[in-house]
């Protein structure tokens, strides 16, 4: 079963700054980087076990640098259009692919 929350998001701890041109961009970057924020004892990420820095996290580092004025970003962007290679990095997960179990929760590698 799906659920579905409807209610909008009135979360403001995280208040845009005023060079953002891609506030959508910026706000999937903020979520990705709270979610990707640290590695464990072994160098994993803590949220998708991955080596640290994990590819959702550097993904995240390159989007909340595209997501400001194009001068600053220009080159980001470009980057960010060449990252074709990303699902490679799931065939070296090993017996880790697909979902996994952490802290007692499951979850996928992108939630």
């Amino acid at each position: 079963m799906v659920s579905i929350d409807l209610e909008l998001s009135t979360d403001t701890s995280h208040t845009e700054p005023t060079d953002i041109s891609d506030r959508l961009l910026w706000r999937d970057a903020q979520r990705l980087l709270g979610r990707h924020n640290a590695p464990d004892e072994h160098e994993h990420c803590n949220w998708c076990g991955q080596h640290w820095p994990c590819p959702p996290r550097r993904l995240a580092e390159r989007a909340d640098a595209a997501s400001r004025h194009w001068r600053e970003a220009w080159t980001v962007r470009h980057d960010l259009n060449g990252l074709r290679t990303l699902p490679g990095w799931r065939a070296d997960l090993g017996e880790r692919g697909g979902s996994i179990m952490r802290n007692g929760t499951r979850r996928s590698h992108f939630d």
